[in-house]
């Protein structure tokens, strides 16, 4: 069966237009690829909390022609405050700014929300992106692929790219085409998420990170509002098909659970959510899938990856079957990575068919090199976004070592800066643009003609040197806490 008969403009049909979908949309508009976004809510909805944007971020959005009408929306953050259980002061840094100089770009942190309106609102075609429509269906046919509305329409194209999250059912469907069992993510985590009026006591720009155990508080503050995430540790593993929904009792009793919690010398968690704007219990689930492509169709973003998390068991389709807390805002940024290298492999698809559709074998070939090109980066994104939230949480004694003593006074926020510009500066930009980014004192792998140390696993030598160290102190330290000495 035919879908465009001697209709033969490459098309591609992006599903979902939230942080990746429209970044990919931008993306594909600079590549002149022929494109639609559907998405099945509006492009903005009232869900949520917030979005980080690191320099990776900054710089995409920057070569896209985005960035400044985000920058608009808020200023850049400076301090990272730790605070411990009973809300004493642990550390006060100027961490952000640290950041900055690495890369040449700010840490900002938006209302997701209203990232995604300005995002939308940058398009030069506005009517490319279509709410409120609903995939019934999707028919994989002999020259390209259907999407079947439940409003009977049709949307006709050569590839479709699933960017609908972690509830994709671009997925579903892939897996369904491929015959295999789909894989069910798991989750140890919930978080309680949402947005108030900035208090006194949180500041107007800082991260305000509350250790505790079991749980960890997390706060970013801009002068009008205040960003929180709650984030709980759950008795047991469960996978997402048994408690896939929170209800608003859910989230008043998570509240009620941590309400005369200290978050900072003067305030407990209570009068923050007594006030809030709008807040909400999520699951977190993770997990970087095996296979993120079966014919026509290709997985991005959270759809593929989700990468902020702790470990828990694989299956055959999970690389890791991980739990996400988006505790230090690279989830978002890795998705827009990913789009982004998406888009350079289908702009040099198009370039190098002879004929104006490509093969399938070609597309196979294609989206088979975006995710290699992905896959190690996801991982090393992934495996430091989980010891983060181990850390906040005081998973085990030697997190809490680690967190409490061993991070600020024997590694410190510079050096945390440094290894963190380090793990930006590897991140891809469109490369069929000429452009120049930001510089910092860290070079930009793809400008300084320096590869990215990806190739190694981040448990390279030097990692391994590193966390021997800090795992010998963590041991030290807590015997000498479990002795008394410490006490």
């Amino acid at each position: 069966m035919a879908v465009f008969g001697s209709r033969k403009e490459f098309k591609v049909i992006v599903i979902g237009a939230g942080v990746t979908g429209l970044t990919l949309s931008h993306a594909l508009t600079k590549a002149k690829i022929e494109h639609v976004v559907l998405e099945r809510e509006d492009v903005a909805p009232a869900h949520g909390s917030s979005i980080g944007i690191h320099a990776n971020g900054s710089r995409i959005l920057e070569q896209l022609g985005c960035l400044r009408a985000v920058e608009k929306l808020c200023i850049p953050m400076k301090q990272f405050v730790t605070r411990l259980p009973s809300g004493r002061l642990l550390n006060r840094s100027d961490f952000f700014d640290f950041v900055a100089e690495r890369n040449g770009y700010p840490f900002l942190n938006v209302e997701r929300r209203a990232f995604l309106q300005a995002m939308f609102e940058s398009l030069a075609e506005k009517n490319l992106v279509k709410t409120k429509r609903r995939i019934t269906d999707i028919v994989e046919c002999e020259d390209g692929i259907k999407i079947i509305l439940s409003d009977g329409t049709e949307e006709h194209g050569h590839i479709v790219v699933g960017c609908d999250g972690v509830n994709s059912i671009v997925r579903r469907m892939m897996w369904e085409h491929a015959h295999k069992v789909k894989p069910a993510l798991q989750t140890s985590y919930c978080c309680l998420l949402g947005i108030a009026p900035t208090p006194t006591g949180l500041g107007i720009r800082d991260m305000t990170c509350v250790h505790d155990h079991g749980f960890s508080f997390l706060f970013l503050s801009q002068p009008n509002q205040t960003y929180f995430f709650v984030f709980f540790k759950l008795p047991k593993q469960a996978k997402r098909s048994v408690n896939c929904r929170w209800t608003s009792e859910d989230a008043d009793k998570a509240a009620d659970s941590v309400a005369s919690h200290p978050i900072s010398d003067s305030l407990e968690f209570g009068e923050l959510w007594r006030t809030r704007i709008r807040g909400q219990l999520v699951s977190v689930e993770e997990g970087i899938f095996k296979h993120w492509h079966f014919g026509r169709l290709v997985l991005a973003g959270d759809a593929a990856h989700k990468v902020d998390q702790v470990s828990g068991p694989a299956t055959t389709e999970l690389i890791y079957a991980t739990q996400v807390s988006p505790n230090f805002a690279l989830g978002g940024n890795t998705g827009m990575e990913s789009v982004v290298v998406l888009a350079n492999e289908l702009y040099r698809l198009k370039a190098v068919t002879s004929s104006a559709t490509p093969t399938k074998e070609a597309i196979r070939t294609t989206f088979q090199r975006y995710q290699e090109l992905r896959m190690l980066r996801v991982q090393r994104v992934r495996f430091l976004s989980g010891l983060i939230t181990r850390l906040q949480a005081f998973d085990g004694i030697i997190m809490r070592c680690m967190a409490q003593w061993i991070v600020p006074t024997l590694i410190g926020d510079k050096r945390i800066a440094d290894q963190l510009g380090c793990l930006l500066k590897g991140s891809p930009k469109l490369d069929f643009i000429e452009w120049d980014s930001r510089r910092g004192t860290i070079p930009w792998c793809d400008e300084s003609g320096v590869p990215d140390p990806k190739a190694p696993h981040p448990r390279g030598h030097g990692f391994q040197r590193s966390t021997a160290l800090f795992a010998a102190c963590a041991l030290l330290l807590s015997y000498m806490w479990w002795s008394g000495a410490l006490n």
